[in-house]
């Protein structure tokens, strides 16, 4: 059997042969707590070599300000009890350097059973924990941001939270205000008493911005110039004349020998900039920016959205129709000024008590869809009791995440009044125009009877002839402004209802003999189009009464009206024997008056024989481009 003292140091032996194989770091230590072996990886991690360290308790050396007491004590406690302990734990290496491990440690027992010693497994675990201090703290932050109401709330939450996470000595955030030349200090926080004087002078200083590191820009204003972090490392030297500055002089007081500003970035440029000062030997100090960057991103969407909320407000505020968010009880949760001032404070009060009429309300829209709306007429009710005409338009919205209608109430007493004296002044003047054109009608029958009772007079065949002819020119007319009396349409004539009128009149002078039929589809011409049509009408009527008969002096004419695409075309037709123009005929007076017509309409008139038998047919085409008063509404 082998003797317990040699056991114990063949176990030292086939431990050290394990442990000169791992990297870990291992240690040895006897029951006093002091170190009796470490290996090659404890040298590494530490820096410290096995001579220096072979009697000394590990707590020492290897721990600093930073380390937490919790985790002492339960070493402690555990070692006194001859326990087995797990922890994970802050170190600090000979050069100074934080480094986190996991520390698995169990007791070796001599051969009566009692502890004679611990032998401890150090693993390196500052990455890991770097890691998830890091995505815990931006938890935190996402989570604590959802909560707060103000940018200055915000800011103090983040240097809160990052002095209390990392060895930071202090964090600042300063602001890009509008128009300002400097930053503005925004929050700042430290991490003891003796930073207070470096959270005063911060707190009294502002930057230029700038891209060098003078007095007066800084790594404040060094982030706002340049829109990209900085890092200064050596913020204890002291400038070429000696001298420090007040920033120096309190960063010394406070442990502060490193600074890190992150710019804060929004479309409109930077808005803000975080600032951390700390100390070389933080784990993972070197990648502070880009953890502070991650940061300065959850700020700056905070920032952008709390000033597009503001910006909402002052529409909501500002608003030329009252405004009132209604809650599930129908009654008002939110109102703007124009609200106040149309129904009083009626904060909490039932929305229908402010109108007359039952709202419309709706339930709310689903959330996969945009919310329905809709709109009423009603009458409101003043807070002086007084009722007055509104539109009333019904929408939803959400309002820190809660499902809320939204009433737009515009006040139409002084549209309706207006209104109203629109259209006392649209019918005094359609009156008018009314009574104008029946004036003129009434003055052109008085003119073609004066010439009717003057043709009776006469014994010429021919001047009768020519008197009768007038006779029908100014019926045609007068018959315009008969229609227009009788329309609700004071600027526009149907040209086939005319045509219509028209033809039934001449049909009527010319005798039984004659026969006009008239056919087509409406056509809308304004009136200074329809008097010259109906004047050339006239006379193509005319020329077929006398020229178009039959063998058995019958005349049949056919008028016709159409539209061909962007154009009028009106169509006579007579089935007499047909002729051509001229003959004697082109200086008649009929002819002059039809060619100053067509030129007075820029239009065209041809004749042509009818393919289907004899007659003559006469078309009349026209522009149509602003004709129809409909084509510009």
């Amino acid at each position: 059997m082998i003797p317990p003292e040699n056991s114990t140091e063949r176990q030292l032996e086939m431990l050290a042969a394990v442990a000169r194989r791992t990297g870990n770091a291992v240690i040895v230590t006897n029951a006093a707590a002091e170190i009796e072996w470490v290996n090659a990886g404890f040298e590494r991690l530490t820096g410290f070599s096995q001579a220096e360290v072979l009697g000394r308790r590990p707590g020492e050396f290897l721990q600093g300000r930073e380390t937490s007491l919790e985790s002492r004590r339960l070493m402690a406690r555990a070692i006194e009890r001859g326990e087995p302990f797990e922890v994970v734990v802050l170190n600090y290496s000979k050069l100074g350097r934080q480094y986190w491990v996991r520390i698995d440690a169990a007791p070796m027992m001599d051969a009566n059973g009692r502890p004679s010693g611990y032998i401890a497994i150090e693993t390196d675990v500052t990455e890991q924990r770097i890691a998830e201090v890091r995505e815990a703290l931006l938890r935190d932050i996402g989570v604590e941001l959802l909560s707060c109401q103000a940018v200055v709330e915000a800011a103090r939450v983040i240097v809160d939270r990052m002095v209390q996470t990392f060895d930071v000595r202090a964090a600042n955030i300063w602001v890009v205000e509008p128009g300002q030349p400097v930053l503005q200090h925004l929050a700042g926080a430290v991490f003891s008493e003796e930073a207070s004087m470096w959270r005063e002078v911060c707190a009294d200083t502002s930057f230029r911005r700038g891209t060098d590191w003078i007095v007066g820009v800084g790594a404040p204003g060094v982030a706002w110039g340049t829109a990209l972090p900085c890092q200064k490392t050596d913020f204890w030297e002291a400038d070429k004349n000696g001298a420090r500055s007040r920033r120096s002089e309190a960063a010394i007081r406070a442990g502060i020998r490193t600074l890190c500003a992150v710019p804060v970035l929004s479309a409109q440029g930077v808005t803000a900039v975080i600032e951390i000062g700390g100390s070389h030997s933080y784990p993972g100090f070197e990648r502070l920016p880009q953890l502070v960057e991650q940061i300065a991103h959850h700020f700056g969407a905070f920032v952008l959205q709390r000033r597009n909320q503001d910006a909402y407000e002052r529409l909501f505020q500002q608003s030329p129709d009252a405004l009132l968010v209604i809650d599930d009880d129908a009654c008002v949760h939110k109102l703007n000024r124009r609200a106040r001032a149309l129904f009083g404070l009626v904060e909490g009060k039932s929305v229908r008590e402010l109108f007359d009429e039952a709202l419309p309300l709706h339930p709310h829209a689903e959330s996969s869809g945009d919310p329905e709306s809709s709109t009423a007429d009603l009458h409101g009710r003043r807070y002086d009791g007084a009722a007055f005409p509104v539109e009333v338009s019904i929408g939803e919205t959400r309002v820190h995440g809660a499902a809320h209608t939204v009433l737009s109430v515009r006040d139409l007493t002084e549209r309706r009044r207006q209104e109203d004296a629109l259209r006392r002044s649209l019918a005094e003047k359609t009156t008018l125009v009314q009574e104008v054109h029946h004036r003129v009608k009434n003055n052109l029958q008085v003119i073609s009877s004066l010439v009717s009772l003057q043709s009776a007079r006469v014994d010429s065949p021919e001047v009768r002839a020519a008197l009768a002819a007038t006779s029908a020119r100014i019926q045609s007319v007068a018959l315009v402004h008969q229609l227009l009396y009788a329309s609700d349409e004071l600027a526009a004539i149907d040209l086939h209802d005319y045509l219509l009128s028209l033809t039934r009149s001449l049909q009527g002078s010319m005798g039984p003999d004659v026969r006009i039929d008239t056919s087509g589809e409406p056509v809308v011409v304004t009136v200074e189009r329809a008097s010259p049509v109906g004047l050339v009408v006239n006379e193509l009527l005319l020329n077929a009464a006398k020229h178009g008969r039959d063998s058995e002096g019958r005349c049949r004419v056919e008028v016709s009206v159409r539209s061909i695409g962007e154009q009028v075309q009106i169509s006579v037709r007579d089935h007499g024997p047909g002729y051509v123009v001229g003959n004697g005929r082109a200086g008649s007076m009929g002819q002059t008056l039809i060619r100053a017509l067509c030129r007075q309409l820029r239009a065209e008139l041809s004749y042509d024989a009818p393919t289907d038998g004899a007659g003559t047919l006469a078309r009349l085409t026209f522009d149509r481009e602003t004709d129809d008063p409909t084509s510009s509404r």
